[in-house]
C-alpha cells in the first residue's frame, strides 16, 4: 500500500471514529433547576468546563442513578467545573408535566435538585450530540469551557469511563491555567 494510500484509510479511520464528533457545540439550552434557578447551557459555565449526564427517557435513569452515585458528592460542589443532569421532556403535554415535576421534586433532594433540570427544546440537537441510540441508557458529555465537546459515553457507569472522565477533566484544568 502506498503512502497516500494509508494516509486515505487513517483519515478516513479518524472521521468515522467517535473523536470525530469532537467539533461539535453544546446546543444552547435554557431551563429551570427543580430548584427554581434559571440557566443557559453553556453560557452559564462562567469559563469553566460542562458535565453533562442526560437522559432521553424515564428508562436511562437506572444508568444516570449508577452515575450520580459515582460522581455527585465529587462534581456537584467542586467550583471548577459546572454540573448539569438534564432529563429531555420535549412533546410532553403540559398538564402531564405538572405532575411529573411534582413526582420529581418530592423524590429528588438537594444538592442534586440544584443540578437537576428538565429540558423541552433542542432534543434533536442533543441527541445528535451525544449520539443517541438508546432511551434506556444515560449519556455524559464533558465540554470545555467555551461549551465545545471534548469528551463522551453512554451507558451504565464504569470504573474505565470514571477514569477517563476524570483524566478528561484533569487535562481541561491543566489548559485554563
Amino acid at each position: 500500500m502506498g503512502e497516500t494510500s494509508r494516509l486515505l484509510v487513517f483519515a478516513i479511520g479518524l472521521l468515522s471514529s467517535p473523536a470525530s464528533c469532537l467539533s461539535q457545540q453544546l446546543p444552547r439550552t435554557e431551563f429551570t433547576t427543580l430548584a427554581g434557578t434559571h440557566a443557559l447551557v453553556p453560557q452559564y459555565s462562567g469559563g469553566k468546563p460542562v458535565l453533562v449526564l442526560i437522559t432521553f427517557s424515564h428508562k436511562g435513569a437506572g444508568d444516570a442513578a449508577a452515575w450520580n452515585k459515582r460522581f455527585t458528592s465529587k462534581y456537584q460542589a467542586d467550583p471548577r467545573v459546572e454540573y448539569w443532569e438534564l432529563s429531555d421532556f420535549q412533546g410532553v403535554p403540559p398538564f402531564v408535566m405538572k405532575m411529573i415535576l411534582h413526582g420529581m421534586r418530592r423524590s429528588i433532594r438537594e444538592p442534586e435538585r440544584s443540578h437537576f433540570a428538565p429540558f423541552f427544546t433542542n432534543d434533536d440537537e442533543w441527541k445528535k450530540l451525544a449520539q443517541f441510540d438508546n432511551k434506556k441508557v444515560s449519556y455524559l458529555i464533558l465540554a470545555d469551557r467555551t461549551g465545545q465537546l471534548v469528551w463522551q459515553t453512554r451507558g451504565p457507569a464504569s470504573n474505565a469511563k470514571a477514569l477517563e472522565l476524570e483524566n478528561a477533566l484533569v487535562k481541561l484544568w491543566a489548559d485554563t491555567r
